[in-house]
């Protein structure tokens, strides 16, 4: 299989993920969120880092449309990074346009890790742009936020 072919299967694979998200999201919270995949625990952590950017994610046109966190495994989660050209991301990446966090199960392994991570990535949304350094300092404030809750 050459590398075109590999790109193909990658972004058809990756479009059936999306799709099948899209037709049966979990709702985990009245929160404006869902979270897709993932054991019940990652979801409570999840839920509880999202629930404390409430507030801070700006309303916006696009707003009536829920966030949506997608967890997948490691190896999963790489074939979508590829799909998607993030390829400076390791763990996670946003999809602004989308409302989607895609994390990597590897983010769940332990607290400060998920709180690191996930924190920067709402940052985005706090910020509405991709510029790494601006949604870090959004990410503070709601990682001290989740800190006092999680």
């Amino acid at each position: 299989m050459d590398h075109r072919q590999q790109s193909a299967l990658g972004w058809i694979q990756t479009l059936a993920l999306t799709m099948g998200c899209l037709l049966s999201p979990t709702l985990v919270s009245a929160r404006d969120f869902f979270i897709i995949f993932g054991s019940e625990s990652q979801k409570r952590l999840v839920s509880c880092i999202a629930e404390a950017s409430t507030g801070l994610v700006p309303e916006t046109s696009d707003s009536q449309e829920p966030m949506t966190f997608v967890i997948l495994e490691h190896h999963k989660f790489l074939a979508t990074r590829a799909a998607f050209h993030s390829y400076r991301t390791r763990l996670a990446f946003s999809n602004l346009a989308t409302r989607r966090i895609y994390l990597s199960s590897h983010v769940l392994r332990d607290r400060d890790t998920a709180l690191r991570v996930i924190a920067h990535e709402l940052g985005h949304f706090v910020i509405r742009d991709a510029i790494e350094g601006h949604a870090e300092f959004a990410a503070e404030r709601i990682r001290w936020r989740a800190r006092q809750r999680c």
